[in-house]
């Protein structure tokens, strides 16, 4: 077999009059496990004279750089958007960057990709500092490396504060082992977690104590398995099932459900954008610590959501979306939710940066039996806001910028 390899060279051009670099603006989508982007990917500009870093404002070239995890590899997409004349107004590549290599073999790895987008746009303007060279490969056929869908994860972890009078320590642990391939995908995970938190008493006008120490924990599992039908429908299932603490809201909760959805972009979409509709049909048990209003300690019933959810970044303009509407079946004015979550970051112009989203949450279920709960118990009252009817949340940013456009870096006093 024969290969083909592309050797693109930058180098200076001899000139009466200085050469104009082209600009570059980089944009870090996702950073990933390596510092592709936070290091290499501007170390790689300042090296070459022929590029300057440079805001959007009055850039050649805008960069933008995302990275996406398969097993020990960052896939990193580089997407090259620009309007010079004689050029392509997008170019966009994949490179793979071994998480596990040291910061040379990285860098190596990313800069021939960067330097095979970028050289189209310096050729544009300086066509002498291009070479191309084209050459056959040496070596025999290329074994085909083995691979596996499978995956197991292991995660631990905790956090503790002391103080003479106060003292709080959480941890918690999860085990996954996943499956995932281009037509289908199933996970099956178990986790824990628990804290516990102590200072002193209240103590109200008689002397009487209250206790504010509070200990919970959760212990449960979850899964799921989808197959895909074609590029934008999908079948599967999902289960819950987890266990609280004495004060916690359920002695136990499980739930199952099957679902059907489309999705406008395909599975593996480089840039991790998604715009999903999902129907869900299932079945929820339930055994309270304390009986809700209804005086029930026990409740199965079945259920039903849609589900809209999804991002989309297209370069100067990202969208996110989260909507859901879920109910019971057989008396929905009992127990439903309704949620939406949208957001919005634009790049207005060439120095105004705006972002903006909410959250709203509108739910209704069974509270608890006030009669059932102890006034003097300060944890249960303080873990009592699941029935909170209505949720809301939001931000709002606006940032004005005139960039400098010098190129240069300098990390001294940086997170000191």
């Amino acid at each position: 077999m024969r290969w083909v390899v592309f050797l693109v060279l930058l180098t200076g051009i001899a000139h009466a009059e200085p050469a104009t670099p082209i600009r570059v603006s980089l944009f870090c989508e996702s950073y990933g496990r390596t510092k592709a982007c936070s290091a290499f990917m501007p170390a790689i500009l300042e090296a070459n004279k022929l590029l300057l870093s440079a805001p959007r404002a009055n850039a050649d070239v805008l960069l933008y750089m995302t990275a996406n995890e398969v097993a020990l590899v960052d896939r990193v997409h580089l997407r090259f958007v620009s309007s010079m004349p004689g050029t392509p107004p997008v170019i966009e590549l994949d490179v793979d960057i071994d998480t596990r290599a040291d910061d040379d073999t990285q860098r190596s790895q990313l800069e021939p990709a960067f330097l095979r987008g970028i050289s189209l746009y310096v050729a544009a303007r300086h066509p002498t500092a291009v070479t191309v060279a084209i050459a056959a490969a040496e070596g025999a056929v290329v074994k085909k490396p083995k691979t596996t869908p499978y995956g197991f994860s292991l995660d631990l972890g905790g956090n503790g504060n002391y103080t003479e009078n106060y003292q709080s320590y959480s941890a918690f642990a999860s085990a996954e082992v996943t499956r995932v391939t281009m037509r289908d995908k199933a996970s099956i995970g178990v986790y824990a977690n628990g804290g516990i938190n102590r200072q002193p008493p209240l103590r109200d006008e008689m002397g009487q104590e209250f206790s504010l120490d509070s200990s919970r924990w959760r212990v449960g599992t979850n899964g799921g398995a989808v197959r895909l039908w074609n590029r934008c429908w999908s079948v599967g299932g999902i289960y819950s099932l987890f266990r609280d603490d004495a004060k916690g809201q359920f002695r136990y909760h499980a739930e199952y459900k099957g679902g059907i959805g489309w999705d406008l972009f395909k599975p593996d979409d480089a840039r991790g954008n998604r715009l999903a509709i999902v129907y869900f049909a299932g079945h929820t048990i339930e055994r309270y610590n304390v009986r809700n209003e209804l005086r029930e300690s026990f409740a199965q019933y079945p259920t039903h959501e849609v589900v809209v959810a999804g991002g989309i970044r297209k370069d100067k303009v990202s969208l996110g979306l989260s909507l859901l509407a879920r109910a019971e079946v057989i008396h929905p004015e009992r127990r439903h939710t309704l949620s939406a979550s949208p957001s919005v970051e634009v790049q207005i112009g060439d120095h105004i940066d705006f972002s903006f989203g909410f959250s709203i949450a509108k739910r209704e279920l069974p509270g608890p039996d006030l009669d059932a709960i102890d006034p003097s118990d300060f944890e249960q009252l303080s873990r009592l806001s699941y029935a909170d009817p209505l949720q809301v949340n939001g931000y709002f940013n606006v940032r004005i910028h005139w960039d400098r456009t010098n190129g240069a870096r300098n990390d001294r006093f940086d997170n000191l």
